[in-house]
């Protein structure tokens, strides 16, 4: 079995649709003044709690729950109303599993987002396994994680930022990164870039070895 494994935002799913609204107004319904729009999308991809240290600095743990609490509702409502994978996303994750490629999301948040996000941007038929933050641990270790549980003979990363990139480097995969992110700089030395989800089926093909022969 080969295995594409995917990040979720920035990746698959277009989050600045809703989520930079969602952060600005959770910020100040808790008191807060929110950062602008780009200081907000350079933490996507980022795990909660580092969110929450970045936005939240010299908060105590009250506000800091609410915030928690009330990001989840807000997100969740915007993302029904606004969510919305990337253009070609499905067309791309469903030629993969044609040939024959397994499909997997690993993501810095919550099983429970996971599967949220999947059904808003309509992808959970596409997805074959999930692997959500677990833990202290970091995104090397999920991706580690998914990687002993599905034991592919081959795989390899797609994703925008810089730890999806390390995942990759640390468990010895290669690593697909997706130019349309919200980490560009961050990925320009991936083994295959991609300005598009079509552009990321090739890449995935070439690396796991089922490009055809003359490469396209």
């Amino acid at each position: 079995m080969k295995l594409a494994v995917f990040d979720v935002d920035g990746t698959l799913n277009e989050t600045e649709r809703y989520a930079v609204r969602a952060y600005r107004e959770t910020l100040l319904a808790v008191g807060r003044p929110a950062p602008p729009d780009a200081r907000i999308l350079a933490l996507f991809g980022e795990p909660p709690q580092r969110i929450e240290d970045v936005l939240l600095r010299g908060c105590g743990p009250q506000v800091r729950g609410e915030f928690a609490r009330l990001i989840v509702k807000k997100e969740s409502e915007l993302m029904r109303k606004y969510g919305k994978a990337y253009d070609g996303t499905a067309e791309m994750l469903r030629e993969l599993r044609q040939k024959g490629i397994r499909t997997a999301v690993c993501s810095n948040t919550t099983a429970e987002h996971i599967r949220s996000v999947l059904s808003a941007i309509r992808l959970t038929d596409l997805i074959d396994y999930s692997q959500p933050l677990e833990g202290g641990g970091t995104k090397t270790d999920s991706l580690r994680c998914l990687l002993k549980k599905t034991r592919p003979e081959a795989a390899c990363m797609v994703g925008d930022r810089r730890f999806d990139k390390k995942a990759a480097r640390d468990n010895g995969i290669p690593f697909v990164g997706c130019l349309y992110g919200y980490g560009r700089d961050e990925v320009l030395d991936a083994d295959f870039v991609a300005d598009s989800p079509r552009e990321v089926l090739r890449g995935v093909l070439r690396l796991l070895g089922k490009a055809p022969q003359n490469g396209t």
